[in-house]
């Protein structure tokens, strides 16, 4: 813009830029670089800064600017002599617009020879006389080569300098010009360019929050962490932010200073308030009118404390700048909490102000902080409804009001610190008498005492209140009793088959329990407390899927995590793909949206686990890898191992098997061995890294005390942990072969009561491994890779093809070995199991193979016939239309949509185009392609 500006008046078209902002904006920076432009070697350059003095003498900065011509009293009009020479005693008083005439044919004559530029810095400083002159200049240069160029603090003019500038702002040769605060990518070039090594990422982010992107703000800030020794790396965020503080409050004052004393009250009160408070609530709080909060406001703007519009600060440290400033009293906080109370506002805003007072003492107070609590909690941030709650009781005199209030601090507590709530709670059960208040309290504890692992406790007590309840039953007969049995009763069952000394009592309970409807939200907790231990015993899974389907509808009104994760858990061990992932993905969300940090970094583990299942291993090792990083940060990181094993068993999968032993040794929890699901888990966390590293034998021991735990608990399941599979081909590998036959035995009755072709696929894998007959092992493993071809087990499916291709290559089938590793390619790389791929790559070139392009998409394994169906079923065609465009029958329709709809993991047709119209997958399938010619000497 100044270099149009100096372009224009360079053609004789007279500009004026005026460069204003705030104090360290960059406008000084902005009119020296100016100042080098090579343009201005042409032209007459008069430049003058004025300096900060009380009352500038009339004329001062024209004097100044004027200075370098060296011009006496006999070179200008005699109008002109009282400006530019005050001190002589032979000068005669002028009016004023005699002077300003004389002054502008100085100008004038300056511009005959060539254009004249003037450049006047810190303008708000600058006597009024002379920025009338400009304005007087300006006037009459239309047709003229003149440019004035000022730079001004937009917080510093007085009232007639005010009116001077705005004058010249008005003209029609003026622009406006004023320098954005710099962005966050400049803010780190700055910082870099000042440190002689890179800064971390949020180092520069504290940096640019801290200056709010103003230039001189920032150098402030580099100084002073320079001079503290504050290094650019992580180490030094925390630093930085508390220097930060300080110099940002430094800038404050400095911008205040100057300010009435009502101007500071005003951003006190603002600042007390919070954004949300309108003009008169501020005038309230800072005891001044309404048009003195209006004219503070704008004072605050022009000196960048206050935001362009609205009644809120710049940016987000100047709050805190400003209290440090301006100090509040507790009698500041009690006005500012009544105040917010009486016109309505949020009761969190009141809330704010309350916990900062010593002493509570009104009754209104309570209800204020419970409310606030309350909002706090649906929000998701349980931290801050603790701190309210913690006041009510300070304030609280009513008894059964504090029981309540307790219970409500209890229960929020128990999302960030079970340990801390679980004397809170225990406390109340010992005071309440009222039955049902009781039984909700008997709940509330039993699920903290489970999350600090504490199993037997929650079970005992759960136990003692369902006998109670029992009995009252009797004599009772109403729903809402039996409603509440149930949701003790499925509570119990939930919790008690969390540990082995408990399992086999719930599996008696629920084996002697008639089946239930589902209508209620007890009895859907029932069905997938049920669903869950029989899914682990291993009952036929079509039972097991019922109850799960049967327990997961509800509304959105009645969601329960405890019911969503046993029934998902039974589902995923079904391979019950329809709708699965959609619905693991929003257990997890109901999850995060509580705010409880452990619950929510558990139930992210649980969908690591679904994601691994189903052979999805790079989505898997991050949303576990994420679950354990939030567990860490978390009270019960020492108590738990859901997180850690599912995190170590996606690593081994990827090939991390030294990352996933560190991994796993972070565990140290408790009674660890007593755990249903995580002790196993772990066991064959450790079991795959020792095979990884091929350490077979510690791998076979590990795998066998596994299925000890499991068998003595009454946990059958083929494919919950697959240790009879791995075990068998471990333990024939060893020579320990009528171990593994008989493994092998028990696996294939378990795989048949569970009927999933995941667990037949496996069971048939494992026989083709261990048999020593070349022939009979490919009739096995020919008729494994066939059965889990039908189901989404695809990381087993590529195992299965790596087990084939190995057993043809032993039978001297090279061609047919190539097929079946290069399918284990394509799906191993499509899961992100890199172990397995790159084995099968090295048997590849072995079998003559060329190691083609691996797979980008799931569409990629589609055949060619998959796709064409699939396709044109996504533009909306019928079955029966596809049949007779292809000249197949519908049956061979409905198979390859079958067969297209596991493949691209989708459950319904509306789904297709989604996944087929963004894949970048080949046209022709990887099946299709022609091979590589053999090698030399092989068939």
């Amino acid at each position: 813009m100044l270099a149009e500006a100096l372009a224009d008046a360079r053609a004789s078209r007279a500009r004026c830029v005026i460069v204003r902002g705030p104090s360290g904006v960059g406008k000084s920076r902005l009119l020296s670089e100016f100042r080098r432009h090579e343009h201005l070697r042409t032209c007459s350059v008069l430049q003058v800064r004025c300096p900060a003095t009380t009352r500038p003498p009339r004329y001062d900065a024209v004097r100044r600017l004027f200075e370098p011509l060296e011009l006496g009293a006999d070179d200008v009009a005699g109008a002109a002599v009282p400006a530019l020479f005050p001190d002589l005693r032979l000068a005669r008083n002028s009016s004023d617009y005699a002077t300003l005439s004389a002054l502008h044919s100085v100008a004038a004559n300056l511009m005959v020879a060539r254009p004249l530029v003037l450049v006047i810095d810190d303008a708000h400083h600058c006597d009024p006389a002379s920025l009338r002159w400009l304005d007087f200049a300006l006037r009459r240069a239309a047709d003229l080569p003149l440019l004035v160029v000022l730079g001004y603090r937009s917080d510093e003019l007085d009232g007639a300098a005010r009116a001077a500038m705005s004058d010249l702002v008005a003209q029609r040769a003026g622009t406006v010009l004023e320098p954005a605060p710099l962005t966050r990518d400049e803010v780190g070039e700055i910082v870099a360019a000042s440190l002689p090594v890179t800064p971390d990422s949020d180092f520069v982010d504290t940096c640019a929050r801290t200056s709010g992107g103003n230039p001189a703000l920032l150098h402030r800030l580099l100084d002073a962490l320079h001079q503290a020794g504050v290094r650019p790396d992580e180490t030094g965020t925390v630093p930085a932010e508390q220097i930060g503080r300080g110099v940002l409050a430094a800038s404050v004052r400095s911008r205040l200073a100057g300010q009435p004393r009502r101007t500071a009250r005003v951003a006190a009160a603002v600042a007390v308030l919070g954004p949300g408070a309108g003009v008169e609530t501020v005038a309230a709080m800072a005891g001044v009118t309404r048009w003195q909060v209006t004219e503070a406001i704008e004072a605050l703007r022009r000196c960048d404390v206050m935001a362009e519009s609205g009644v809120d600060f710049a940016h987000d440290g100047m709050r805190a700048a400003v209290l440090e400033v301006v100090p509040v009293s507790e009698e500041d906080r009690m006005r500012a909490a009544r105040i917010l109370n009486d016109t309505g506002r949020p009761a969190i805003e009141v809330a704010e102000h309350l916990v900062q007072l010593g002493e509570l003492n009104q009754p209104w107070m309570a209800g204020v902080l419970r409310d606030a609590a309350a909002l706090s909690e649906q929000r998701g941030a349980p931290e801050i409804a603790v701190r309210y709650l913690r006041r009510v009781l300070d304030v609280e005199t009513s008894e059964p009001q504090r029981i309540r209030v307790r219970a409500d601090l209890g229960r929020v507590l128990a999302q960030l610190d079970p340990y801390a709530a679980l004397p809170i709670l225990r406390e109340l059960l010992d005071e309440v008498t009222d039955p049902t208040i009781y039984v909700s309290f008997v709940l509330n504890f039993a699920m903290t005492a489970v999350t600090a692992q504490r199993h037997p406790e929650a079970v005992r007590a759960l136990g003692e209140v369902l006998a109670m309840l029992t009995r009252k039953a009797r004599h009772d007969a109403s729903a809402a009793l039996r409603e509440l049995c149930l949701s003790v009763e499925s509570m119990l069952m939930i919790i008690g088959s969390g540990e082995k000394s408990t399992f086999g009592l719930v599996q008696d309970r629920i084996a002697e329990r008639p089946l239930l409807s589902g209508g209620t939200p007890a009895e859907r907790r029932m069905l997938a407390a049920t669903a869950f231990v029989q899914s682990l015993r291993g009952e036929p899974s079509a039972q097991v899927v019922q109850h799960a389907r049967t327990a997961l509808n509800f509304q959105a009104s009645d969601a329960d995590p405890w019911t969503e994760r046993c029934a998902l858990f039974a589902l995923h061990l079904a391979d019950t793909t329809d709708d699965l992932l959609p619905a693991a993905q929003r257990s997890v969300e109901l999850v995060e949206s509580m705010g409880a940090r452990w619950d929510y970094s558990y139930s992210l583990s649980c969908y690591a686990r679904v994601l691994l299942h189903f052979g999805d291993v790079r989505g898997a090792a991050e949303e576990a890898r994420t679950a354990a990083e939030i567990c860490a940060q978390t009270v019960c990181a020492d108590s738990t191992a859901a997180q850690y094993t599912a995190w170590a068993a996606a690593l081994t999968e990827q090939g991390h098997v030294d990352q996933a032993d560190e991994v796993l040794g972070r565990i140290e929890r408790d009674w660890f061995d007593e755990a249903t699901l995580e002790w196993p888990y772990y066991l064959h966390a450790r079991a795959r890294v020792h095979w990884m590293r091929d350490e077979r034998t510690a791998a076979a021991e590990l795998l066998l005390r596994c299925g000890r735990s499991m068998t003595g608990a009454g946990i059958l399941n083929p494919v919950f942990v697959p240790w009879r599979t791995d075990a068998a081909i471990l333990l024939a590998g060893l020579g320990r072969r009528s171990e593994a036959a008989d493994l092998l035995d028990q696996d294939g009755e378990a795989a048949q009561r569970w009927g999933t072709a995941r667990a037949r696929g496996r069971h048939l894998m494992a026989r083709g491994a261990v048999t020593e007959d070349p022939v009979l092992a490919v009739d096995s493993l020919t008729e494994a890779v066939e059965v889990l071809s039908g189901s989404p087990a695809w990381l087993d499916e590529a195992r299965a093809h790596h087990r084939l291709g190995e057993a043809l290559l032993r039978t001297e089938d090279a061609r047919g070995a190539r097929k079946h590793l290069r399918r284990c390619v394509d799906l191993a790389t499509l899961c992100g199991a890199k172990p397995i791929a790159d084995s099968a790559r090295t048997l590849l070139v072995t079998a003559g193979g060329r190691v083609g392009q691996p797979l980008r998409s799931p569409v990629d394994l589609l055949t060619g016939s998959e796709r064409r169906v699939a396709t044109m079923a996504a533009a909306g065609a019928s079955n029966r239309a596809i049949a007779e465009a292809l000249f197949v029958t519908l049956r061979t329709v409905e198979t390859h949509l079958t067969n297209a709809y596991r493949k691209l993991r989708v459950s319904k047709r509306a789904d297709l185009a989604a996944v087929l119209g963004g894949s970048r997958a080949r046209l022709q399938h990887r099946d299709d392609e022609v091979e590589a010619a053999p090698l030399a000497g092989r068939p």
